[in-house]
Parts: C-alpha cells; sequence; structure tokens
C-alpha cells in the first residue's frame, strides 16, 4: 500500500551552542523574539527551484513520502561516513605497495553484506570506493582521510535585519598539507552537465563555504574553504568534479538567501502563501507535471487549468 502525504505543522527547533533560542521554518515577524527563521541548503534550494513548493513543503510542512531514490541515498551515505570511520589506514599504506588493485580490493570489503541492499546500492558504493582508491594512491598520507566526516554544522546570521539559523550536514571537508580546506559532497543521482545543474551544485556548495565560515564549531569554525567539488555515483561511471571556490555563485546564494528572507519578512503565518511566487503556467508542463510530488496542493497546477477569467487574482 503506497505510504500517504503528511502534513506536519513545523516545529521549532533548538539552536546548538545557543541557550533559549529556538528555529522554525514556519518564521514570520509575529513570532516572538526567541524563534528565528531556519534555513538549510535543502530548503534554500526548494526556495530556488519553486517559491511555492518550498511554502508548501516548509512553512505548511506538507511532507511527501520517502522513495527508493531517497532511501537508495540514505543507506549510500551512511556507507560511505561507515568507510572514514573503519578504515585502518595503516593496513590501506600496506596494500599500496602491492598497487591499486590491492588497495581496491581492502576498500571494497567495507561493503556490508549484513546490510541487505536492495536497491542498487552496492553499484554506487563500488563506483565511489573505486574512485576513492585511486585518489589515495597519488594522496598525502596523512591527507586522505576528511578532517569533517557527515558533520552537522549551525550557525546564526543576521540578514536584512532578520535572525536566520543556518544548519547542515556537510559530507566530506578535507585539508591539504597547506590546510587549505575542501568541501566535497556525494550525489546518488545522474550527472546531466545541464547549465543549471552546474549552477545548482555550485550554490549548494556556496552555502556550505559560508556555513562553515559562520559556525563556530570547535575545528571547522571560521575556516576560509578554497576548493569544491562533487560526486555523483548514478551513471555507469562515477562523475567526479573539483574546483576552486567561485564568487559568483557564492553572491547568487546570498541573494537566494536575502530572497528568501524577504518573503518570509511578508507571511503573516495565516497559511496564505501568496508572497512565495507561483512558477509561470508554461512550467506546469516542463517543470511541476514530472518533477513536483506535491503539485496537487499547488494553486498553479490547477489554475492554469481554468478559464482566464475565472483565475484567482493572486495567482494570476
Amino acid at each position: 500500500m503506497a505510504e500517504l502525504m503528511k502534513i506536519r505543522e513545523p516545529r521549532a527547533y533548538d539552536v546548538p551552542g545557543k541557550p533559549g533560542l529556538k528555529s522554525t521554518y514556519g518564521w514570520h515577524p509575529g513570532m516572538p523574539p526567541d524563534i528565528i527563521l531556519r534555513v538549510s541548503k535543502t530548503s534554500l534550494g526548494t526556495a530556488g527551484f519553486c517559491a511555492q513548493q518550498y511554502f508548501m513543503k516548509y512553512p505548511l510542512g506538507i511532507k511527501e513520502p520517502a522513495n527508493d531514490n531517497m532511501i537508495r541515498g540514505s543507506n549510500v551515505h551512511d556507507a560511505i561516513e561507515e568507510f572514514y570511520q573503519d578504515i585502518n589506514l595503516s593496513y590501506a599504506l600496506s596494500m599500496r605497495s602491492y598497487g591499486y588493485d590491492e588497495v581496491k580490493k581492502y576498500f571494497l570489503t567495507h561493503i556490508s553484506e549484513e546490510k541487505g541492499y536492495a536497491l542498487g546500492e552496492e553499484d554506487h558504493l563500488i563506483k565511489y570506493l573505486d574512485a576513492e582508491a585511486k585518489r589515495f594512491m597519488t594522496a598525502e598520507d596523512e591527507y586522505f582521510l576528511p578532517i569533517g566526516n557527515e558533520v552537522s554544522l549551525d550557525a546564526v546570521v543576521e540578514i536584512d535585519g532578520v535572525l536566520v539559523h543556518l544548519t547542515g550536514i556537510v559530507d566530506r571537508l578535507f585539508a591539504d598539507g597547506e590546510g587549505i580546506p575542501h568541501v566535497h559532497e556525494l550525489k546518488t543521482g545522474v550527472w546531466s552537465g545541464k547549465p543549471r545543474k552546474w549552477e545548482h551544485m555550485r550554490k549548494e556548495m556556496a552555502y556550505y563555504v559560508y556555513l562553515i565560515k559562520r559556525c563556530e564549531h570547535e575545528v571547522l569554525g571560521g575556516l576560509d574553504v578554497e576548493w569544491w567539488g562533487w560526486d555523483h555515483t548514478g551513471a555507469d561511471d562515477i562523475f567526479r568534479h573539483i574546483e576552486a571556490v567561485r564568487v559568483r555563485e557564492v553572491s547568487s546564494m546570498m541573494k537566494s538567501l536575502k530572497d528568501l528572507v524577504g518573503m518570509h519578512k511578508q507571511y503573516t503565518g495565516n497559511k496564505n502563501g501568496v508572497m512565495f511566487p507561483l512558477k509561470d503556467e508554461g512550467a506546469v508542463r516542463y517543470i511541476c507535471e514530472p518533477w513536483c510530488a506535491i503539485k496537487g496542493f499547488c494553486p498553479r497546477y490547477y489554475e492554469v487549468l481554468k478559464p482566464s477569467n475565472l483565475r484567482q487574482e493572486a495567482f494570476s
């Protein structure tokens, strides 16, 4: 039996390291001063994709049921986190003298048969660990392991007069011999290479760069990240990309953050999301229909089917 969508009012979470302060995705200016706006990489990305979808998912709390892609991605992320926790670096170094094949063989022993993977997780793990075995062959010994592995970070910043709690889990943060940080993201989807995909990934990485700079983590807080990169394991071969941090996407991410704050400043908490703009009518066929799992709740999805003289003014 298919799992139904649920609507759960956004709760207020304690802000780590800030006693008495809470944050919520449903923030509006009428709330008490000890409750502030909560933003994650995913919520900000959703707002950039479609502000109305963001409103439905976050301030309203419409939750789509977990699907195979979500479950697979979570399982792969958990397995890679455990790989870096469990690897015996000394043994791996001893295997390096026997060549890449022996290193890869050792790395692949970290794929647990006890997990009972049923969604193709092993294929993703094999591709990722193969890429890591190749990196290990040329990496400096002490800099192969990440300095941050699925690490939760939080920061409180002020955006246009509004306190914002930025939160996120960084997949991996590496550093080279000079201590220069490199943040890296893992995706189990297919890399399309389209311009919008490049922009989306770079803005995701920009969010992490800003979060790391502004957080108060005892090791990672305040670091100036100079490199970012990502892996996509969904195709026949892994797509791995690394590049220097780009100012353009950092600026674009900051603008998106300010735009989101601006929408919330107009929201009253009355469940009317007119200040969170709808996509154009033309998007229904090419974006809403194939890509939005909660379109049945969206005014645009139904309004576009009505004669223009009957459509709600707020959404025309």
